[in-house]
């Protein structure tokens, strides 16, 4: 009888091993996030910092006539898939992201603005999303989203 509780025990111990790291790895994951903050105007043509270019470049080829583009933050956040993760606007509201889900090098992410927006977007190792925040100032905010250099 000594013998059966002792393998009892360790067959409990073996199957939740064998199913502990699954739930885990889901519980845990995690994507680093680069999160700038960039208002967009038709007042002025500032472009700041220069980088910011390329974004202007991008939207002039979508028939987006803003003409200032000016980043009011940046941050990398880790953003995980069981709580969300905010971003305080300089409008006073706070944007929040979600990982969804992970594929090969394509993560999709939920991203909600209050009163606005809650859209699922895909971000892949390469390239940018640009995402409405809301109004400030006479113009626009944008979130926009990419993969931190170097991941």
């Amino acid at each position: 009888m000594m013998t059966r509780r002792p393998l009892a025990l360790l067959a409990l111990a073996l199957v939740g091993v064998l199913l502990s790291p699954p739930v885990a790895r889901a519980a845990d994951e995690k994507l680093k996030v680069k999160v700038e903050v960039v208002l967009v105007s038709k007042k002025g043509t500032e472009v700041e910092p220069a980088e910011l270019q390329k974004m202007k470049d991008s939207f002039e080829r979508q028939n987006f006539n803003f003409t200032s583009f000016k980043r009011l933050s940046q941050q990398t956040l880790e953003v995980g898939s069981q709580a969300s993760t905010d971003v305080k606007l300089p409008n006073g509201v706070n944007a929040s992201l979600r990982l969804l889900r992970m594929q090969g090098d394509t993560a999709t992410l939920r991203v909600e603005v209050p009163q606005l927006s809650a859209v699922d977007v895909e971000l892949g190792r390469e390239g940018t999303v640009y995402q409405r925040a809301g109004k400030h100032v006479g113009g626009e905010l944008i979130l926009v989203l990419s993969s931190p250099p170097g991941k």
